[in-house]
């Protein structure tokens, strides 16, 4: 391999490294994912719901403050309804949660303002 194949190559890596910096730093939204939330069916069934929470920037250091919780019930149609309730505290002026179970791929999401339970539901096929 020549010197100057090298050159290009490494000058290749760091232009796309340095292009990669500045559409990243372009975010407005800071994301927080809690640990997944697990939940049992009626049936038995063990879930994983994830849940995150998009928070303006600069909201970093409340996030301790957020709390969730879920439950899970029948449906009336063979499956399970899960209710994720998230609290967000006041100093969030607005956020936005998205809930998602990967292994039925059924996702739902909310917005609202801080200071309010923020409700989000997930249909699943197993009861």
């Amino acid at each position: 391999m020549s010197k100057r194949g090298v050159v290009v190559g490494v000058l290749g890596a760091a232009s796309l490294f340095v292009v990669g910096e500045a559409g990243a730093s372009a975010n407005v939204v800071w994301c927080y994912t809690d640990p997944p939330i697990q939940v049992t069916t009626p049936a038995g069934h063990n879930l994983t719901v994830n849940n995150t929470v998009y928070l303006p920037p600069g909201s970093g250091s409340i996030v301790q403050d957020i709390r969730e919780s879920a439950t899970a019930v029948p449906d009336g149609h063979g499956g399970t309804q899960i209710r994720i309730t998230t609290y967000v505290p006041e100093a969030i002026s607005r956020t936005t949660i998205v809930s998602t179970e990967n292994r039925y791929q059924v996702s739902t999401s909310a917005s609202a303002e801080g200071g309010e339970d923020i409700t989000t539901d997930l249909d699943v096929p197993t009861s």
